[in-house]
């Protein structure tokens, strides 16, 4: 049985996704889901090489998603069509973010860590340099402490992919144990509980190295213990085919991990809950 929600999608309105939202709005009916929302990435890659955030750019780009997320919304019966941002934290970006947060009005801000010390450990190159440099406990605990720099900034609703240093992590040293990391991880959890920030399951990871979504059932455990307040789900959709990849896969860890239910937010605010089929059901 499907959750029928992905709040983690991007399509061409994306550095990294391809096809109008349109399309992944007929993906998503098709698929049965009922609530669906868009994550476009903020940032872009500059004539350099480099990757920036440009509010002039910026501004207007989200203005016209949240538009046609709205048109779509009209035009598409049961399908709850909203419009979000993925913000990839590193710390010369976040006062931008924070500006384009207040001057368009989305549904859903993920913060997410794809950088740590200066290295993407998500993709290309850099996680070879990453790894090579670092024993696999370093590896993990770095990026866990860069998880609670995000955090500690604050500026968004839910932590995205709380493990994706696992995607590449996965390849070279096999799975990881998060009770190795436990002391790290903790304290995050419970500053998001503070902060009212929520965990995302993201059901990507289930395609990637680690055959699971991120990030593994033990952490979304303790969110659960430490008080993080709700929890949402997303395949991390980059084209319409994949809108709901792995999706059955999310609701079985979350159910594991003792969560009965994923959030949907509006205005960047919990607007709905939908339960989650029983583990069994989904597995």
């Amino acid at each position: 049985m499907i959750p029928p929600v992905n709040c983690h999608a991007h399509d061409d309105a994306s550095s990294d996704g391809a096809a109008p939202l349109a399309e992944h709005a007929r993906a998503a009916r098709r698929a049965g889901l009922r609530h669906l929302c868009t994550t476009n990435h903020v940032e872009v890659l500059s004539d350099d090489g480099s990757w920036s955030v440009r509010l002039e750019e910026a501004v207007p780009r989200f203005r016209a998603e949240v538009a046609a997320g709205e048109a779509l919304r009209r035009e598409t019966p049961g399908l709850d069509v909203r419009v979000g941002a993925e913000f990839e934290y590193r710390p010369g970006w976040t006062d931008d973010l924070d500006t384009l947060a207040g001057e368009v009005e989305l549904d859903l801000v993920i913060g997410s860590v794809h950088v740590v010390d200066g290295l993407n450990v998500s993709g290309g190159e850099e996680p070879d340099r990453y790894f090579a440099t670092r024993g696999p406990r370093e590896a993990y605990r770095r990026y866990f402490e860069t998880v609670g720099e995000m955090v500690a900034w604050g500026g968004f609703d839910v932590v995205g992919h709380f493990d994706l240093v696992a995607r590449y992590g996965h390849e070279r040293h096999g799975p990881y144990d998060p009770a190795d990391h436990e002391a790290t991880i903790r304290p995050v959890l419970a500053e998001m509980a503070r902060r009212g920030l929520g965990i995302e399951v993201n059901t990507s990871g289930v395609a990637q190295a680690p055959g699971m979504p991120y990030p593994r059932s033990e952490i979304l455990a303790w969110a659960r213990e430490e008080g993080v307040p709700f929890l949402t789900m997303g395949a991390d959709s980059h084209v319409p085919r994949h809108v709901d990849r792995g999706l059955v896969e999310g609701a079985a860890a979350a159910r594991r991990a003792g969560w009965d239910e994923v959030t949907v937010l509006a205005g960047r605010r919990p607007a709905a809950t939908l339960p989650l089929a029983p583990a069994r059901e989904a597995s």
